[in-house]
């Protein structure tokens, strides 16, 4: 039992609390948080994102989705606290656990600034049903974390027009075109990578983001951006003035919102707090919808679209040095010399060794044999499995780059596989092929197109429990909605949009065995207009980087399947190949040899599942 949980419920019962619910957010309902807002690490030790804790005077729970399931079973060991495993058969939600306990004289609570509008409106209504009251104002956490680290105010610096393609002010006028369109005459949003994007400046408030704590309040003739005024560069804050935007202290947000009345305010409910909502609410009238400037910044400028192919194929140069250099290592260095940790920072210094880089896109995930079943697995250096000629190593990472930001996943292997490794490594290669080689019309979201990366696997019994792929920012948040490609629909079907030239999306199938190996398969793709059927679309792959064609079970593969792989790693071979040197030029011909149909095989896919 952990003695942070056990602190929080004695202040819980001073403060008069029956149930505290936290979740994995900060005030800007950010999906990845600086250290200073990690209530749910601090209470139960996990240590991924996409959570929710509940707590009462005799239990804990968490709640978190697929791709933690195994992470969190093993952090919260000993812990007293429960794991929830979100989707899973008998595993009630949230707020449907919350509305079967709840009871009359209860009284539940929450830390409103770190509630999103749309939860903290439902437990309300949950509240309110059952007779049971709802405290939102104390924060029993900050009462008992002693040495709670501080906020972070790092430099916030401009991000040029020659990578954006648009000014800020060119950006404000756009949403003041979908205020008029709503019918507002104020537009709220304190999501960090919507400031980001409309004022052309970044920072590094979050580790692995680079976004400045801030607030954006845009009505008809005034524009103000809310910031820490001491991280604001005086360039950036010149660029601010010319495009017409006020610049006002971070903290005076709450108090300027107080003054607003009589106004009709677009708001998006996932990415504002409980605490802003009920500031806004009763004095004006709320439109919430999904953001504008969500919506906008997910369809690249011209600009945009140009600097992330340069800047995936110098990341694509970096990924095929560091796939040579592994390989090579591995088979040629005394087995077991070089660990998961060893080769993510040899990775990790290749591309920090570019001119434009600016940070990693995430923490990189570096995972051999079994812990590779873990997808969000992230190697200790005290406790990084050694490599071996055997089995398949997974990498997951990405840079931020002044013209980009990428994210590619690559597994390999580093020796005999067996027939079970080789067969799901086959699948997976197919399914990200197939969606991205797909053809669709306007009007096909993410829930259909889905089903192209997932059918290859669903043929032979196989799944992966978390989505196929997510949109991606320009030199912004490496996972950036409302871009999704999902098997589940969105709890909103605002979300669910559909996709149009200029939205890149992430493609990456897997297949997870615990205990034994993880397979995954990542590129990025751009939403192009298809070149020979007006009014369809199709993929541009931004990612070229070799996939490994020797743990492939080729007699799985038909005509098509082995046609797309020759074709992409041809693809790769002339683009990435002319900037390498002669060692892994020929280590790049040889990986990206054209695979054949296997001596007396079909070429079809067998009609039974082979587990």
């Amino acid at each position: 039992m952990r003695t942070e949980l056990e602190a929080l419920r004695a202040q819980m019962k001073r403060d008069g609390i029956t149930y505290w619910i936290a979740p994995c957010a900060d005030a800007h309902q950010s999906e990845y948080i600086g250290s200073h807002d990690a209530c749910v690490r601090f209470l139960s030790g996990f240590t991924g994102d996409s959570c929710t804790l509940l707590v009462t005077d005799h239990d804990a729970r968490l709640w978190t989705d697929g791709r933690y399931f195994v992470q969190a079973e093993k952090e919260l060991s000993g812990s007293g606290v429960t794991l929830m495993r979100i989707g899973e058969p008998g595993v009630p939600a949230l707020t449907e656990y919350l509305d079967g306990i709840l009871r009359a004289g209860d009284a539940v609570g929450f830390f409103a600034p770190y509630m999103s509008s749309l939860l903290g409106n439902t437990i309300s209504g949950i509240a309110e049903k059952h007779g049971a009251s709802l405290v939102t104002k104390k924060d029993p956490v900050d009462a008992v974390w002693e040495k709670r680290p501080g906020r972070s105010a790092e430099e916030i610096w401009l991000l040029g027009e020659e990578y954006t393609g648009e000014s800020a002010a060119e950006k404000v006028r756009e949403l003041r075109e979908e205020m008029k369109r709503a019918g507002c005459t104020a537009f709220v949003t304190g999501a960090l990578d919507e400031t980001a994007w409309i004022t052309n400046l970044r920072g590094s408030d979050i580790a692995c983001n680079p976004v400045f704590l801030s607030y954006f309040l845009l009505r008809r003739r005034s524009a103000v951006l809310y910031v820490q005024e001491r991280a604001l560069s005086t360039k950036a804050a010149g660029y601010l003035g010319k495009n017409g935007i006020e610049v006002r202290n971070y903290d005076s947000f709450p108090e300027d919102l107080k003054k607003l009345r009589g106004e009709r305010i677009l708001l998006d409910p996932a990415s504002t707090s409980y605490a802003l909502s009920e500031i806004l609410s009763g004095k004006n009238r709320i439109l919430e919808d999904v953001s504008p400037a969500a919506v906008l910044k997910t369809v690249k400028t011209e600009t945009e679209q140009d600097c992330l192919t340069e800047s995936h194929i110098r990341d694509g140069v970096y990924m095929t040095k560091f796939l040579c250099w592994i390989k090579e290592r591995v088979r040629n260095a005394p087995d077991g010399s070089i660990s998961e940790t060893d080769a993510a920072e040899y990775l990790d210094a290749l591309r920090a060794s570019d001119k434009k880089f600016v940070s990693l896109s995430f923490p990189t995930i570096s995972a051999y044999g079994a812990n590779a079943a873990l997808p969000h697995y992230m190697p200790e250096k005290e406790s990084a499995a050694k490599l071996h000629r055997r089995g398949l190593y997974l990498v997951d990472s990405g840079a931020h780059y002044l013209d980009g930001t990428t994210d590619v996943t690559r597994t390999i292997a580093l020796g005999e596989t067996t027939p079970e490794e080789r067969w799901d490594y086959t699948l997976t290669v197919i399914g990200m092929l197939n969606l991205m080689t797909a053809v669709f019309p306007y009007g096909v979201r993410g829930m259909n197109l889905d089903t192209f990366a997932r059918a290859p696997l669903w043929a032979y019994g196989r799944d992966f429990n978390h989505g196929t792929g997510h949109g991606i920012g320009f030199c912004n948040t490496v996972h950036e909605p409302p871009t999704a490609i999902r098997f589940h629909p969105s709890a909103d079907p605002r979300r669910d949009r559909p996709f149009v030239p200029g939205m890149v999306t992430s493609d990456e199938p897997g297949i997870y065995v615990e205990n034994q190996y993880g397979i995954r398969t990542e590129n990025q793709l751009l939403c192009v207009p298809h070149p020979a059927y007006e009014g369809s679309f199709a993929f541009r792959p931004l990612t070229l980087v070799p996939l490994d064609p020797d743990p492939l079970e080729v007699s799985l593969m038909t005509k098509e399947d082995r046609k797309r792989f020759n074709a992409y790693q041809e693809l790769v071979r002339k683009v990435i190949g002319p900037q390498l040197t002669k060692e892994e030029r020929q280590w790049l011909r040889n990986e990206t040899r054209k695979i054949r149909k296997p001596a007396g095989g079909t070429g079809k896919r067998k009609k039974t599942a082979r587990r």
